[in-house]
């Protein structure tokens, strides 16, 4: 397994959250999950992701490094800085 550190970009497996992988950016490392901000999901997650606020914590061992192909970016939801505002 590769190490991944902050700002990092990641593919997370399917969890008890979304029904579906994801993309994410690394912002917290804990021991072994980190905290991430969800930048592209499938949108059939769309309500599940909105309910996590595009923020989840997730074993380290579900995320692989990865940024998502131009394909699945066409496929998939992106969220927006606007999304992420507080």
């Amino acid at each position: 397994m590769a190490e991944i550190n902050v700002g990092d970009r990641v593919k997370c497996q399917k969890n008890g959250n979304t029904d579906h992988d994801f993309y994410a950016k690394v912002e917290k490392i804990y021991e072994n999950s980190a905290y991430v901000t969800i930048t592209h999901y499938d949108s059939r997650d769309d309500i599940n992701v909105v309910e996590l606020q595009y923020r989840a914590v997730i074993s380290l061992k579900k995320m692989t490094l990865a940024q998502p192909s131009d394909g699945e970016k066409e496929q998939m939801q992106a969220v927006s800085a606007a999304m992420l505002a507080d």
